[in-house]
């Protein structure tokens, strides 16, 4: 619990009205970073005395670190996670609440993009490139999992692996690849688009696509803060933050 202080001045006389205020943290999937940054700035101006507190990591880092926490008040994650969570008794409550969707795809550091519109050209790809990061799959990262079962069924796990780098998270990968430590990153396409459109190289073929959906669950909707909080990323002007950064908003 932090302790917050108004000061008031009456006269000439310098008032001290302090209050108990707790934060409101919030543990999200890296996908959702910069949406997630924009709605805390509107909803601490609107709250100054209940901040809300992000910590981004993978799916499912932010979902472990969320069910440790038993002060921690929402989290972000995938609905598969979410919808697990409930029916096991991890999570007891409402549903959660559906905000949008992501692909994974692949970021690309070099100077001519290769094609990856195919299975075919994404092994060539895969095969090309000098080196690769993506997300630590043991550490729940949703894209790094979905890439590991991509290589096997591509018949190149061996020869990917022996020059890729495990991150972190999306975050960390992405760094990686704009500081050009490596060719090829491998996270959500919103991950991509939030720390460098430029780097895109483009989702998935068709045949190995993969689409999270993030959704929102919150331990007492019914605080009003929380209220405010869900009205605002549910709205008009937050289905086009969502969208600016690279993620499709649930309708």
């Amino acid at each position: 619990m932090n302790q917050a202080c108004k000061f008031l001045l009456f006269g000439a006389a310098l008032a001290v009205n302090c209050s108990h205020a707790s934060e409101y943290r919030f543990y999200s999937a890296a996908g959702i970073k910069l949406p997630m940054i924009e709605f805390a700035q509107q909803f601490n101006q609107a709250n100054p005395l209940n901040p809300m507190v992000n910590d981004f990591d993978t799916a499912g880092a932010a979902e472990g670190k969320f069910i440790a926490d038993t002060q921690s008040a929402c989290l972000i994650t995938t609905i598969i996670r979410l919808e697990k969570a409930l029916s096991t008794g991890v999570l007891k409550g409402t549903a959660p609440v559906p905000l949008a969707d992501t692909l994974g795809g692949i970021a690309f550091s070099g100077d001519f993009k290769p094609a990856i519109s195919n299975a075919s050209e994404l092994k060539l790809a895969l095969l090309n490139a000098k080196s690769i990061a993506f997300s630590d799959p043991s550490r729940g990262a949703t894209v790094g999992l979905h890439f590991l079962e991509t290589i096997k069924k591509l018949g190149i796990e061996k020869e990917v692996l022996a020059k890729s780098t495990l991150a972190k998270d999306g975050i960390e990968t992405m760094k990686l690849v704009m500081s050009k430590k490596v060719e090829l990153g491998i996270t959500q396409v919103s991950e991509i688009i939030q720390a460098d459109a430029k780097t895109l190289l483009g989702p998935f073929p068709k045949e190995f696509e993969l689409s999270s959906r993030y959704a929102v669950w919150c331990r007492d909707s019914k605080d009003k803060n929380i209220a405010m909080f869900l009205d605002l990323i549910q709205s008009e002007m937050g289905a086009k933050t969502l969208h600016t950064f690279g993620l499709r908003p649930v309708r």
